[in-house]
């Protein structure tokens, strides 16, 4: 519409145009003459009338705030502006809109005052109103015998506390200066450009902070919304459903029939509020609502019956659902939802035809930025709508793309977490916020770059300047955007395991197992990991050089426990990655294994097949540019070797040696793939006697990958153990002696053992669960 607006001139426009639209560059501003608009930004909903300016409030800001949509047949003067400093010449030459700008805007700071204060004390009422009710919900539950059940979202918000928005005096001023007759308002600022300069700066400086207001309490309503009647358990339903279980166990039920009575009131109160004065619309989908209480003052048990499901409604629209939370622009919401809708449409979804090949392309291009916006919008959002909960989680789009069992199954899957676990286990979304809000730094990116390099780069190469580069440190913003474009849209694509038809949705086509035995949890990969490390029991211990001048030891290596951490990506796949095994270049650092949301193939022979990895790789950082030379002995020197010179290797006998090029052949010369096969025997057989290696490789893993000692005491009586463990307990010796000389030395000098000591000493003489 600002294209086609009059500049320096009068324009009629018709109802229902949209002038300017939020986010849109700042290039012109209108003056209402005739008509109203109405206004809708973050959190505000209101209608201007005649003497009012559009736009002018974003001249510093330089792109519009709200949108402006004519409710009426409108005339508009069109004004050319694109800053502060157009808008100053106009006030300095242009004495007749002095009064009239400033004026308008006292009067805008009123009526979004307003919507400010209605947000504030309704939401205040509502909040109290859900505490209540939920809380004699309980006590009616106990009272008749019924299990309560618990509102998870409800439960997070009683920690939490919704604070009072404190505002700005500059804006109690402004409203104020409203309440002064409007003619007496234009000729005292019509009087002076300076005095006008400056009420507008400061009324242009000032206004975030209330539309900051007014979003505040939409939101934290919003949530009080969700909790009452949206959310898969909500106080609508559960109330419902124990006053279905009162009635057919003979009790009275006229208190929570009262109950459900408040609710639906406050429904009603809460869902108009919204729409009219925040501009947000949930969806609610009010016919299932009525039908449901009208058939509990009916006493229809029949459909009452529906209480005892999941309502899978909640779920409808998703894909409008996710790009209203993600807040999309208009362009990549059209766009997106228009290629879901064709994706939906595809009889073969994975063809590898032109046309469905660029749409999926179509669906990756707009997925991972849809994605990253919901993501950094629920950090601050307790309670997400379900159906973002399952995007962010899962991938998932569209209930239309997947059948009615597998959304019951998504409905019901365990939580990915757990508490005193052995590795950290995050989900996408929980890893994100991690990387946003500063704990963790971004990852390495495909060509193992981490972001420190990435802005140093930038900076030597001028794309950015010093100050720049500095401030892109620690830009949360930044950071997550990275994270998201390197790590997520790539690995997203090799987990999946169809680099060629990968799609980043989930749909039914591309479900090959139950996903209720698919999906991956904290609890099952910490199950496998402890199931290794009780075999395999130094695989997360790193060593590192350290000195006591106090007790005249100057070189001394300790030892220290370092888990890798999990990342689920919402993808269902076919793989995991070892992304890396260290954090940037610090060697006490946690590694970074990938999995996807739903494993196709056998998540223990994955898991292993990773943990293998990170074996490898963990040498490889330890040893440095002498990772593969034999002169310096390690896992990786060592098996790289005896890979390479496996033909002449006298230890291996000539069936042996045809068994070792079969291996380097399916595994394509690939010496860390051959290894991990070989690590995969050493874990799942040969630690129970069941010799599946040959004499080479298992010396180098007993001697590097040593096995627990109450594992090896039980199979040194066998001769090939035995061979394959003299070079490690060798070596274990000589470590044990020199514990004990440094806990001799310690102990000379009437000191403490320093807890890396102690860890260290436990670690070698065998007492880790002692």
């Amino acid at each position: 519409m600002a294209e086609s607006l009059v500049l320096n001139g009068n324009s009629s426009i018709t109802k229902g145009t949209v002038i300017f639209e939020k986010g849109q560059p700042l290039q012109s501003t209108a003056l209402i003459l005739k008509g109203r608009v109405i206004v809708q930004g973050e959190g505000v909903r209101m209608t201007i009338g005649s003497g009012n300016f559009l736009g002018m409030c974003d001249v510093w800001k330089k792109e519009h705030s709200f949108t402006y949509v004519a409710l009426d047949d409108l005339v508009l003067f069109g004004l050319p502006m694109e800053n502060e400093k157009q808008a100053a010449l106009l006030l300095e030459q242009k004495p007749q809109y002095r009064g009239l700008l400033v004026t308008s805007l006292n009067f805008f700071y009123h009526d979004v005052f307003r919507v400010f204060g209605k947000l504030k004390t309704e939401t205040e009422k509502v909040a109290k109103f859900v505490q209540q009710t939920y809380s004699r919900y309980q006590k009616l539950a106990e009272g008749a015998g019924l299990t309560a059940e618990k509102i998870a979202a409800m439960e997070r918000l009683l920690n939490q506390r919704m604070e009072n928005y404190s505002l700005s005096e500059k804006i109690t001023y402004f409203i104020q200066c409203s309440k002064i007759p409007i003619e007496a308002q234009k000729n005292y600022y019509g009087a002076s450009a300076y005095v006008a300069q400056k009420q507008f700066e400061e009324q242009c400086a000032v206004l975030p902070q209330l539309v900051a207001g007014c979003r505040y309490y939409s939101d934290w309503l919003t949530r009080y919304f969700r909790i009452m009647i949206m959310d898969e358990k909500n106080l609508f339903s559960l109330v419902g459903r124990m006053a279905l279980g009162v009635r057919r166990s003979g009790q009275n039920d006229s208190e929570l029939s009262v109950m459900l009575d408040h609710i639906l009131e406050q429904i009603n109160n809460a869902e108009t509020l919204l729409l009219e004065y925040a501009g947000v619309n949930l969806h609610l989908d009010r016919q299932r609502m009525e039908e449901t209480y009208f058939a509990l003052l009916s006493d229809d048990t029949g459909s009452l019956d529906a209480f005892d499901q999941e309502d899978l409604k909640v779920l409808d629209h998703s894909v409008q659902q996710i790009l209203d939370y993600a807040e999309a622009s208009d362009e990549t919401a059209e766009k997106f939802a228009a290629a879901v809708e064709a994706f939906l449409a595809c009889v073969d979804k994975f063809a590898r035809t032109p046309e469905v090949t660029a749409l999926r392309k179509e669906l990756v291009k707009y997925f991972f930025e849809i994605y990253e916006r919901a993501c950094k919008k629920s950090f601050q959002d307790a309670n997400p709508p379900l159906a973002v909960k399952l995007f962010l989680r899962y991938g998932y789009v569209s209930e239309e793309l997947l059948t009615e069992e597998e959304l019951r199954t998504l409905l019901t899957l365990p939580d990915s977490r757990e508490e005193e676990t052995t590795c950290r286990v995050y989900t996408m979304s929980e890893w994100l916020r991690e990387i946003y809000e500063g704990r963790k730094n971004p990852s390495k990116d495909e060509f193992d770059t981490d972001y420190e390099e990435t802005i140093r780069k930038q900076v030597h190469e001028k794309k950015l300047t010093k100050t720049e580069g500095d401030d892109a440190f620690h830009d949360a913003a930044k950071r997550l955007h990275f994270e998201v474009e390197n790590l997520l849209s790539y690995a997203d694509r090799i987990l999946s395991g169809n680099i060629s038809t990968f799609v980043p949705v989930m749909c039914s086509e591309g479900i090959y197992t139950k996903l209720e035995s698919a999906v991956v949890t904290s609890a099952i990969i910490n199950k496998i990991v402890n199931r290794v490390e009780k075999i395999d029991y130094s695989i997360f211990y790193r060593e590192r050089m350290v000195a006591y001048e106090e007790v005249g030891l100057n070189r001394f290596t300790v030892t220290g426990r370092y888990t890798p951490e999990f990342i689920i990506f919402p993808v269902y796949g076919r793989k995991g990655l070892m992304w890396q095994d260290i954090e940037g270049r610090k060697k006490e650092t946690h590694g970074r294994i990938l999995l996807p949301s739903f494993m196709e193939q056998n998540l223990e022979a994955e898991l292993l097949k990773m943990l293998a990895y990170f074996r490898w790789e963990k040498c490889r950082t330890e040893m440095g540019a002498q990772w593969n030379n034999y002169r310096y002995p390690s896992l990786t020197a060592e098996y790289t070797d005896y890979l390479q010179f496996f033909k002449k290797n006298n230890d291996l006998s000539p069936e042996k040696r045809e068994k070792v090029k079969a291996q380097l052949t399916q595994c394509g010369n690939r010496h860390k793939d051959v290894f991990a096969k070989d690590y995969a025997d050493w874990v799942l057989r040969e630690a129970t006697g069941a010799m599946k290696l040959n004499r080479v490789a298992r010396e180098i893993l007993f001697t590097y990958c040593p096995l627990a000692p109450q594992i090896a005491e039980g199979l040194l009586a066998q001769n090939a153990y035995r061979d394959a463990a003299r070079r490690y307990m060798i070596e274990k010796g000589k470590r044990e002696k020199e514990i004990n000389q440094v806990l001799h030395r310690f102990e000379k000098a009437g000191m403490d053992l320093p807890e890396e000591v102690e860890q260290t000493r436990r670690f070698v003489l065998d007492l880790q669960g002692a």
